[in-house]
């Protein structure tokens, strides 16, 4: 599956590799992962509705030290998959200007307006949940989406734009799209 990168979540993190004599086993063999959480104070939270994360390899062509770089870009991947009961995005390379299959974007509750994920009828039927955190009113998800879905907020329907590179806004009034 090809996916374009539009947003990314709040938490980073790696994983060095076990082989400790590598000089380089802290940035070589080094795996970086990204998931959805919230700012609180100077604490991050994880309070995780839907557990999961996307993960970078080193071969994968992604560079940690400038995570911004990855924007726009389409990445091959495997997944998403569940594993010990989380969804896992394995990120395996670089494929450049390839249509993507889907996007991957993060919401949240400040830019994109509230969402009731307990309501049924939040997102179209091809939207995967990646990872979603929430503290009481405010959220962040972390979104797989393929074109043509929606998710529903009560600013209205958000999507993939034209573009293929950002995240549209359709008001909508009384259920109906404007």
């Amino acid at each position: 599956m090809q996916v374009r990168v539009i947003s990314f979540g709040s938490n980073w993190w790696a994983m060095h590799s076990s082989d400790r004599s590598d000089p380089y086993c802290f940035r070589r063999r080094a795996a970086y992962f990204n998931a959805a959480a919230l700012m609180c104070g100077r604490r991050l939270h994880h309070s995780a509705i839907y557990p999961g994360q996307i993960r970078f390899n080193a071969e994968s062509g992604f560079d940690p030290e400038f995570p911004s770089r990855a924007l726009g870009k389409t990445f091959l991947c495997s997944g998403p998959n569940l594993l010990a009961g989380k969804i896992h995005l394995l990120f395996q390379q670089l494929v450049g200007t390839m249509q993507p299959e889907a996007f991957l974007v993060t919401l949240n509750s400040v830019d994109h307006g509230q969402i009731r994920f307990r309501r049924p009828g939040w997102m179209s039927s091809g939207v995967q949940p990646i990872s979603i955190s929430t503290r009481g009113p405010r959220f962040e998800a972390m979104l797989l989406i393929r074109p043509g879905d929606w998710v529903q907020s009560d600013l209205g329907r958000w999507h993939v734009g034209a573009d293929g590179h950002s995240l549209s806004l359709s008001c909508t009034r009384d259920g109906v799209i404007a």
